[in-house]
């Protein structure tokens, strides 16, 4: 059986987001995951991307750290209390210690730096297909 899932990308880039849809939309077969059939909803904002989450509930969330209205990091944190379960994964140009360490201390399921590469964001595909299995 087919499940429908809502993927939300947030980055202030309209070209960042479309290219991440264009990765996952490509390697979704690789990484075993032809069973979800995916929505996109795109937001260039925090506000915007809260807005979509609460409407949405999607189960897999791209987030960039630098947002013109908030950070990303901020945003993470209220997308875990609305739902624990919310896989996200956190994009950022700037892979510090300290972003990647704050990223995953308020519950990002993994970081990835841009510019990113096909095989860093299958990486992250495999990574949520077996959580999804760990909750199925």
């Amino acid at each position: 059986m087919r499940e429908t899932h809502t993927v939300l990308l947030v980055d202030d880039q309209e070209f960042t987001r479309q290219l991440l849809q264009n990765n996952l939309t490509n390697l979704k077969f690789e990484a075993r995951l032809e069973k979800y059939i995916w929505s996109y909803q795109h937001a260039s904002t925090a506000s915007q991307a809260l807005k979509l989450f609460n409407l949405h509930q999607p189960k897999l969330v791209f987030l960039d750290i630098e947002l013109p209205d908030q950070s990303g990091l901020i945003l993470l944190r209220r997308f875990k209390e609305i739902n624990p379960e919310c896989f996200v994964v956190m994009v950022s140009g700037v892979s510090t210690l300290v972003n990647v360490k704050e990223s995953i201390s308020s519950g990002a399921s993994s970081f990835i730096v841009k510019p990113f590469s096909g095989e860093k964001v299958l990486s992250v595909l495999n990574k949520f297909r077996q959580s999804r299995a760990k909750v199925s």
